[in-house]
């Protein structure tokens, strides 16, 4: 079964979007993922590729959660993740620190995932938690 890696950007209470709005407007963050998936094929839909243009050459498709291989990157800003879950290898994580009144939250269980990494990163307005969840065997 082909396995990826979803990327999030969340607020503390899982909030993906509020107020119709994402949560991933951070230009250092952006800049931070864009070199942390250098090189690699990078999926999105074009909602996300407006903000995205840090990103070289993405595949931009909106049923990119279907067409992502093992081993590929998603950037996930407003999508259910459950449909797909049984594919998914890593799921990153980058938190704001705050809470934000959320229209849509993160539709996976993180209890049931194990959190393998975590540390803060800088992005341009404020600190970023980073947390690499992986499947709990």
């Amino acid at each position: 079964m082909e396995r990826m890696i979803i990327i999030l950007c969340l607020d503390n209470n899982n909030g993906m979007m509020f107020n119709d709005r994402r949560q991933s407007q951070d230009r250092g963050l952006r800049e931070y993922i864009a070199e942390m998936t250098k090189g690699e094929k990078v999926y999105m839909n074009a909602y996300t590729e407006k903000l995205y243009e840090e990103i070289n050459d993405p595949v931009v498709c909106e049923d990119f959660l279907h067409k992502a291989g093992k081993g590929e990157t998603c950037i996930v800003e407003n999508l259910p993740l459950k449909p797909v879950i049984d594919q998914i290898e890593e799921i990153v994580i980058f938190r704001w620190n705050k809470v934000y009144p959320s229209d849509q939250v993160l539709d996976v269980d993180l209890e049931e995932w194990k959190l393998a990494e975590e540390e803060q990163i800088e992005g341009s307005t404020h600190e970023i938690t980073k947390q690499i969840y992986l499947p709990k065997q």
